[in-house]
Formats: structure tokens, C-alpha cells, sequence
């Protein structure tokens, strides 16, 4: 059995996000993804070789992990595209779409926009492609941070709806898509129950298991789910193919 302790956060929910992935599907990240595209990478050199990835939605299979798809920093594309390209592909349909939050609720809701503070009203980025979420197949959630600020019972505004909002289902608001699928935090991958609410399936690492439900908004069950067993193959790849600078790993 592989040591996940060894791993950092980061390594274990790129690991977990590639398992997600399927062959011959497209996904489109953000443009600060490093985490999203580690998995990405991965997934294409182990299950998913025809795995389409749109980084920021314009860099078409990139093929080197950088922090973030800016000026300054060449993920070595196969093709770069422009806005007219990322609106004509979203409206023919993408598989999945990458989210992070300000907060993450039970259901999946994703906030962006804002957050209420003793001190006023915090602003978000907001985003474009929040229409995303709601268009793509199926979305993936994940966050570097597992507290009760992150992941919340009910999020203050829903810049993405995920199974359920305020007592109403997707089918119920009329949204045709799987929503999410999957929450990676760095303690636990989760995922919705019959009735919506992000269950967790898998500990990413060794928990201190009331300590992990003390951080968490919303009540989780008594006992831990199974342990994730990320294997020598994804270790060796991710380190020493995908992300040998150390990235997502620093001072390795």
C-alpha cells in the first residue's frame, strides 16, 4: 500500500481528479488551474489518451503544467483558439467544467460572487463562465481549503446551483445537466447522495475524523469513509513526468 502521507494536498486531489476523468470527453478548466490540469495530464497518460482539455477554455491539450494560463507562462498547447472558438465548443457541449469557491455548500452550490464579514460584504471574482456550470454535462468541485468558512450549509449567493437550492431541485429549476459530481477537498472526495447532499466516499489521507467534522459545514456521518490509495504508477507520473519542478509540491 502507497504512502499517502508523502503526498501534498495538492499531489492527492490531482491524483483523485484524474480517476474522475474519461476518455474521449472535453473538459474546460479556469485560468488559475494547476490542480485541474496536473489531473488532466495525468488522466491522459493513464486511462483517458483522447481526454480533450481547454485550458482557460483557448489553450487546446496543453502540454506542460504551469501555475496559470496568463502571459509569461507557455503550457505548450497543441492549438490556441480565441473567444469566438471557447463560445462555439461550450455551445456544442462540454463533459465537464472545473469550479473552486469563496464557499461550497452541501449541495454543491458554488459562491464567486460574495460573501457577508463582520467587517461588510466581501467581493469575489465573480467570473464569466459561471453559464458553465449549468451547460456543461457535469462539473467538478474542489477547494485547498477544508473549514467553515470554505464549506458552508448553505452558500450566501449561488454563482453556481448545484442539486438542490433553497428546498428546489435541478430538475425542479429546470437545469438538464448531472450538475456536480465529485468534491475534492485535501482531507476527503465526496460525493452527492440520493437526496443531493455531498456525502464523503474516500479520505485522502489519515483523519482525525471529529476534527474533520468539527471543519465542515453540514453534518457528515459518525465514522470515516475508506482510505484513497493513490498508486506507484500516478505517483511516479505525476512527480517525475507532469510536475518534476515541483509545483504542486513545493520544496519536494
Amino acid at each position: 500500500m502507497t504512502d499517502t502521507t508523502e503526498l501534498s494536498p495538492r499531489e492527492r486531489i490531482s491524483i483523485a481528479i484524474s480517476r474522475e476523468l474519461k476518455d474521449r470527453t472535453t473538459v474546460l478548466t479556469g485560468a488559475a488551474s494547476s490542480v485541474p490540469l496536473a489531473a488532466c495530464l495525468l488522466a491522459q497518460a493513464t486511462h483517458a489518451p483522447r481526454l480533450t482539455v481547454l485550458g482557460a477554455g483557448v489553450y487546446i491539450n496543453p502540454r506542460r503544467l504551469v501555475p496559470e494560463f496568463t502571459a509569461g507562462w507557455d503550457c505548450k498547447p497543441v492549438a490556441i483558439g480565441d473567444m469566438s472558438d471557447v463560445f462555439a465548443i461550450t455551445e456544442l457541449g462540454i463533459d465537464v467544467m472545473f469550479y473552486g469557491g469563496m464557499q461550497i455548500d452541501r449541495y454543491g452550490c458554488v459562491n464567486l460572487h460574495w460573501v457577508n464579514t463582520p467587517l461588510g460584504r466581501l467581493r469575489g471574482p465573480g467570473l464569466a463562465n459561471t453559464g458553465l456550470g449549468h451547460t456543461a454535462r457535469s462539473t467538478i468541485l474542489y477547494t485547498e481549503r477544508h473549514d467553515r468558512r470554505t464549506l458552508v450549509d448553505q452558500v450566501d449567493y449561488a454563482s453556481v446551483i448545484g442539486h438542490s437550492y433553497r428546498g428546489r431541485s435541478r430538475t425542479g429549476l429546470g437545469l438538464p445537466n448531472d450538475g456536480p459530481t465529485v468534491l475534492l477537498t485535501p482531507d476527503l472526495l465526496l460525493r452527492p447522495a440520493d437526496d443531493g447532499t455531498l456525502t464523503p466516499d474516500l479520505a485522502l489521507h489519515p483523519l482525525d475524523w471529529q476534527d474533520v467534522r468539527q471543519r465542515t459545514g453540514w453534518q457528515l456521518p459518525d465514522t470515516p469513509p475508506a482510505a484513497f490509495t493513490p498508486t506507484t504508477e500516478e505517483i511516479e507520473l505525476l512527480r517525475g513526468s507532469i510536475d518534476p519542478s515541483g509545483l504542486l509540491s513545493p520544496g519536494r
